[in-house]
């Protein structure tokens, strides 16, 4: 039988270790292990000159032993200390420089991996507890606790190889998903390739845990050309913050929201030099955005399409912008400073006019300018300009065909449009649209739109004469 006190500083050093290590203090743990099993050692050292343990309680203290030693090697791995005898390989590089241990922080700091394993230890110490409550001798309970002890770490290795095993498959996926080892190979590979695989990884191990999002990927493989589900699925992984495509776009907005505050605080900056800040923030923002995109298209293949593509572009800018615009718009101001203060000269002065335009088409296309500095989205924003354009326009193919319009009959209307509208801030929100126009819009009729109300903005801050025009609607 083994001595009721040993049993107790067993149990007890094993409940230490176990505290020790979910509280991420690895050294202390490692310690309490140790000592556990040092005591283990000892108990069965006597009972190999005395001979009073019983087979039970052998096979207990070995099994508890063994546990014990796995749980020493996971925290000798995570302190960098691998078995001398496995060799690392430095030249195949499939992963970005952040250590296994960094990845498992960052995973249950993204989301909760562990909620099967909580329920099962729930009903587990619930057995022990009903075990215990009619256990008869103190022994009997002792002998309990250090079952239910062993049983604890046996649970926590098997739910720690379990998620390290599913960390490498999707680590796997990601590699050959975005073919990390052919752009290795033609060396073409850039940052954001890493970037890109390390999040898919993350975010497949999520969606595996999450029925509703594999529901949605599922009805959408069904039926690719369905726009409600293509955005309902995105609107769950994009309003979700323990997913980690949002966590980490919500991490990428605060990068570029501190990048933005860093020039503001300092506005005696020139114009010039706030300009090329702006577009090296703006190249951020890109990379950003194409990040973001890339890993949804690889994680839902239908979104890869042409027609959800497009959505998928949407429905990002719309969140990614929503906390930046406004930070935007005071950069633009710093660097456009005497573009807006010459555009608001001539807005005050309101006694020029361009040409005659109907009431209600005055009014529609101020409306529409007044909703468009309320915008976040340069795809909404865009979709505004347009609206506007096709409002000036003449005639019913005009409408229609809005890039087909003159420049000679649109200009004085729309330089009419901002002169009654009286938002000089429009310069801003022009070069908002300008840097973050999606590549697509920008040969159709929204960059049509887009650079005819800035060719109005330019006119109304030169010197040049003013515009007329014989034609009216």
């Amino acid at each position: 039988m083994v001595d009721p006190q040993l049993k107790k500083d067993i149990v007890r050093n094993l409940h230490l270790a176990i505290d020790s290590e979910l509280l991420d203090r690895n050294d202390e743990a490692y310690q309490f292990y140790v000592e556990s099993l040092s005591m283990v050692a000892d108990a069965l050292r006597q009972d190999g000159t005395v001979g009073n343990l019983s087979s039970k309680d052998k096979w207990n203290l070995v099994k508890f032993a063994q546990e014990s030693i796995a749980r020493v090697s996971i925290l000798l791995n995570k302190k960098g200390e691998p078995p001398p005898h496995e060799a690392r390989d430095e030249q195949r590089a499939s992963a970005p420089t952040e250590s296994v241990t960094d990845e498992c922080d960052l995973r249950e700091r993204l989301f909760n991996s562990n909620g099967a394993a909580d329920k099962a230890q729930e009903m587990l110490m619930c057995r022990y507890r009903r075990r215990l409550s009619i256990a008869t001798s103190a022994l009997e309970k002792q002998n309990l606790e250090l079952e239910l002890a062993r049983q604890l770490v046996e649970n926590e290795a098997i739910n720690r190889n379990k998620l390290m095993q599913s960390s490498a498959w999707a680590m796997q996926a990601a590699h050959s998903k975005f073919q990390i080892e052919e752009k290795l190979r033609s060396g073409c590979l850039k940052e954001s390739d890493f970037q890109k695989q390390h999040l898919y990884a993350l975010s497949l191990q999520f969606n595996q845990g999450n029925g509703w999002l594999l529901q949605l990927g599922h009805d959408l493989a069904l039926y690719p050309n369905n726009e409600r589900i293509a955005r309902e699925l995105l609107d769950n992984v994009l309003t979700d913050n323990s997913h980690p495509v949002k966590a980490t776009l919500n991490n990428m907005q605060r990068k570029v929201d501190s990048l933005i505050s860093a020039v503001i605080a300092k506005p005696e900056v020139d114009g010039q030099i706030v300009s090329s800040k702006i577009e090296s923030i703006s190249k951020v923002v890109k990379q950003d955005l194409n990040v973001i995109q890339d890993v949804l298209k690889a994680l839902f293949e239908p979104l890869a399409t042409e027609k959800n593509a497009s959505i998928t572009s949407e429905v990002v800018h719309h969140v990614y912008f929503s906390q930046l615009k406004s930070n935007f718009i005071a950069l633009f101001r710093l660097a456009l400073a005497d573009v807006e203060s010459k555009l608001s000269w001539r807005l005050q002065r309101n006694a020029e006019e361009f040409c005659f335009l109907p009431d209600h088409v005055l009014q529609e296309a101020k409306t529409k300018l007044h909703y468009l500095t309320t915008l976040h989205n340069p795809y909404g924003m865009l979709d505004c300009t347009v609206h506007v354009v096709k409002l000036l326009a003449s005639s019913k193919f005009d409408q229609d065909n809005p890039t087909s319009m003159g420049a000679d009959d649109l200009l004085p209307r729309l330089c009419q449009v901002l002169v009654s509208s009286g938002l000089p801030e429009l310069c801003l929100e022009a070069a908002f649209m300008e840097t973050f126009m999606p590549a697509e819009k920008a040969l159709g009729e929204e960059g049509y739109a887009l650079t005819t109300l800035q060719s109005a903005v330019a006119h109304l801050t030169s010197e040049s004469e003013p515009l007329t025009t014989s034609h009216s609607l």
